[in-house]
């Protein structure tokens, strides 16, 4: 009997556990809304700390004569707040808070610049977006233009062969693609007044169609003349080669087929020398960069006798994106500095929080105000 009783009191132990597990629900204390400037905690800032500092300095930065009298809207760039107490907070918090009391009570005196990753992002992608309606009107009033000029005389037909765009290494752009687009907008805008040769047909055209890609940038580029790039576009074509340059060492004589009789063709020194110096520039790896800078097709109608052009226009293709830090007047920072004591439990926190308003131009700190703030707890407070 014992047996039997012990092993009924086992089950009817863990059955109690069971069902206390199984209707006992977990205790979630109610939260209650509190004031904003309350601080039911100690040590440490709080939320009145944060909203005292944006409305004590307001009224100071507006009231400024460089933003007061300015007669503009003041365009201000946002500098991360530095955090060198011993609490963890969100270091920007302060600079939030202080942004939107100035927009709130400026009136339209000061904007500020966006540096949040997701809003620049966002902003790469509609830039681009609207980088590809402007280069495609671009080509549309250079066809424009070059169709209602005296070089397409009425009553005769234009011929114009296609050189392939040069200095493509300063932007590792698809060069065909804008020339066949650009090909495209003048056959439509010249209404039957420009017939187009076919790639590799030089002879007999009135004016080649070429373009020179080039960068606002500080690298070295290595550009060649364009009156010497057509003399080895000519000489190529002359000589059976393909009028694009491969990264292959070509020897400087070459035979072909004319005329069902064999020419042979020899390249000038010179006209080598300008090849060699375009090979370089094409495929040195130091020159084959992709700089974030403004990039332009300079479209050109050369004459292939005077090696003169006749007509060019530049053309944006791609822009540079940056964060407009050039438009600021001012930069506003700020800085969390404190000092900590403690003896017998009892701990004190000296905090000061400091903003500065400084010109780019000068580095001359043009405004600069302070809160201070200590606090005195029993409890341990979360430190870095």
């Amino acid at each position: 009997m014992k047996p039997v009783s012990f092993y009924a009191g086992v089950t009817a132990l863990f059955c109690g556990i069971a069902a206390l597990s199984g209707c006992t629900a977990p205790q979630v204390s109610n939260s209650n809304r509190i004031p904003v400037d309350s601080d039911p905690l100690q040590g440490g800032l709080s939320s009145e700390d944060i909203r005292t500092v944006a409305s004590k300095m307001t009224p100071s930065i507006l009231a400024l004569p460089q933003i007061n009298n300015a007669g503009q809207t003041t365009v201000i760039k946002v500098a991360d707040f530095k955090n060198n107490s011993r609490f963890f907070i969100d270091r920007n918090l302060f600079m939030k808070r202080l942004m939107i009391e100035l927009n709130r009570y400026g009136q339209g005196k000061v904007s500020f610049l966006s540096n949040s990753a997701k809003v620049q992002a966002s902003r790469y992608s509609v830039l681009k977006d609207r980088q590809q309606k402007q280069i495609e009107a671009g080509l549309k009033s250079f066809a424009s233009t070059l169709a209602q000029s005296p070089i397409f005389p009425q009553g005769k037909i234009t011929r114009i062969a296609v050189i392939p765009v040069f200095n493509t290494n300063l932007v590792n752009m698809n060069a065909d693609s804008f020339t066949a687009m650009l090909r495209s907008e003048i056959f439509s805008a010249a209404a039957g007044k420009v017939q187009f040769m076919l790639p590799g047909v030089l002879e007999g055209a009135d004016y080649y169609l070429t373009g020179q890609f080039f960068a606002e940038s500080m690298q070295n580029e290595g550009i060649i003349n364009i009156a010497n790039y057509i003399d080895v576009v000519d000489a190529r074509v002359k000589a059976g080669k393909p009028m694009h340059i491969s990264s292959e060492v070509e020897t400087k004589s070459t035979s072909y087929q004319q005329n069902n009789s064999t020419t042979t063709h020899t390249i000038s020194k010179q006209t080598a020398l300008y090849e060699n110096h375009l090979r370089k520039i094409l495929y040195d790896p130091a020159l084959r960069r992709n700089p974030d800078v403004n990039k332009r097709l300079n479209l050109m109608l050369v004459d292939p006798k005077s090696k003169a052009v006749v007509y060019e226009k530049p053309v944006l293709l791609d822009r540079k994106i940056s964060d407009n830090s050039g438009a600021a007047n001012y930069i506003i920072s700020g800085e969390i500095s404190g000092m900590h004591q403690r003896v017998q439990g009892v701990s004190t926190d000296y905090l000061l929080i400091n903003i500065q308003l400084t010109d780019p131009e000068s580095n001359m700190i043009i405004w600069e105000d302070a809160y201070e703030v200590k606090r005195m707890s029993q409890a341990g407070i979360v430190y870095r």
